[in-house]
């Protein structure tokens, strides 16, 4: 147990809402529950923010024209503004718009979702060839047949900081926490629900599982089919080079022919350390164990990270490495989100299943987990990530009056 703004035993252990993990989607829920006045209690095995999970290394990139499915725009135009809510509410500044480029050769999948995105959407995006590309930014090397688009409002959000913030906004409100606490089950009979830890009983109507890599230990059986993959993040020196600087150029991804995509984002002022330019490829690590999931940095990965990015970024394979590091991505079967009401409790909301381009909408996805802790629905447009659907591929979607959790 922890003493800052941390629930003791004789406090009284039942609450409206528990929220179990508060990395990027479970701190901003417990903040939006907060914010509305409600008695809620946050618990997480470690101490966020920290480096042992999905939401660290400094950086995440942000967009609106998403070419993964249209329907993400809408909650990314929310998400937009709950990020500088946020940002309000702590004084810390969150989110960065230094543009985006994304692109690859000729057809590509990442250009035609983007622009498809951006038609339905009414978003301000820009088709280039890689000729205007590397003209307007000449840090890049491209074939002059590519297919590129730039998004002003692209850039990146702070993961660490955003974490910070909302836990801080929650604690303000209210919200008692608990860290370095894992649950070692939870059950529900549909009215009620149980968690267990270590050392003490906590109940409350409704209950929140949003535990990133762990949710299938969290949820047992009774699960989404969700892989854990451990990802490498290196960051090369920028020797101070203004062209390497967030001011000068644009956070991009870069489609690779079948192989990962490979990604960036510069420098910015106030990064601290590690600093430099931030790559890394998109999907490529392997399965593992959150439980063990710190271990040494794969150099063959390290590696071809930097071939990469060498094939598109001037002097990138000529300057030193500065870092490497590890985050876990966790993935679902059909790379969407699963977001949505337990299929067979409707008082426990989840949300996993990330797929390594979830933090970009942490606030509106605590805004929707919230509404349906206290609702059972929301009126953000999250059906298409519901856990019933097909593609969720859940493995026991049952309606047992009672079940439970056991972490393993």
């Amino acid at each position: 147990m922890h003493d800052d703004g941390v629930v003791n035993a004789s406090h009284r252990n039942s609450y409206d809402v528990i929220v179990i993990g508060l990395g990027a989607m479970g701190s901003n829920a417990l903040a939006s529950l907060a914010r509305r006045g409600k008695r809620v209690l946050g618990i997480d095995r470690f101490d966020p923010p920290h480096s042992l999970g999905s939401s660290h290394g400094g950086s995440r990139v942000i967009r609106l024209s998403y070419f993964e499915h249209a329907d993400y725009v809408p909650l990314l135009k929310h998400a937009y503004l709950g990020f500088d809510r946020l940002a309000r509410e702590s004084g810390v500044e969150l989110r960065t718009e230094n543009g985006l480029i994304m692109g690859g050769g000729p057809g590509n999948r990442v250009c035609a979702g983007m622009l498809s995105s951006a038609a339905k959407h009414d978003l301000n995006v820009e088709a280039l060839d890689g000729g205007e590309l590397m003209r307007r930014f000449t840090q890049f090397e491209v074939p002059r047949d590519w297919e590129a688009v730039f998004e002003a409002r692209g850039g990146f959000v702070r993961p660490e900081a955003t974490i910070r913030a909302a836990l801080d906004v929650a604690r303000q409100h209210g919200a008692n926490i608990l860290i370095n606490t894992p649950v070692a089950s939870w059950t529900s009979d549909g009215a009620r629900v149980t968690v267990n830890c270590a050392d003490e009983r906590f109940a409350a109507d409704s209950l929140v599982l949003s535990s990133g890599a762990w949710m299938p230990q969290l949820l047992g059986r009774d699960a989404p089919e969700l892989r854990p993959t451990l990802e490498t993040i290196v960051w090369i020196d920028d020797e101070n080079d203004p062209n390497w600087d967030a001011s000068r150029m644009p956070v991009w991804l870069f489609e690779r022919g079948g192989m990962p995509e490979i990604y960036g984002v510069p420098a910015w002022s106030g990064m601290g350390s590690p600093r430099g330019l931030k790559i890394g490829l998109h999907g490529r690590g392997p399965t593992v164990d959150p439980m063990h999931s710190q271990r040494a940095v794969d150099q063959r990965i390290m590696e071809e990270t930097l071939d990469a990015a060498a094939v598109h970024v001037r002097g990138a394979r000529s300057r030193a490495v500065t870092a490497c590091a590890h985050c876990l991505y966790t993935m679902s079967a059909d790379t969407d989100f699963v977001v949505g009401l337990h299929p067979s409790h409707a008082n426990i909301a989840v949300a996993c299943g990330f797929s390594g381009h979830g933090f970009k909408f942490a606030p509106v996805i605590g805004e929707a987990l919230a509404d349906l802790a206290l609702q059972r629905s929301t009126a953000l447009p999250i059906g298409f990530l519901a856990p019933t659907r097909p593609d969720a591929a859940w493995i026991s979607p049952g309606t047992p009056s009672k079940s439970s959790g056991t972490p393993g």
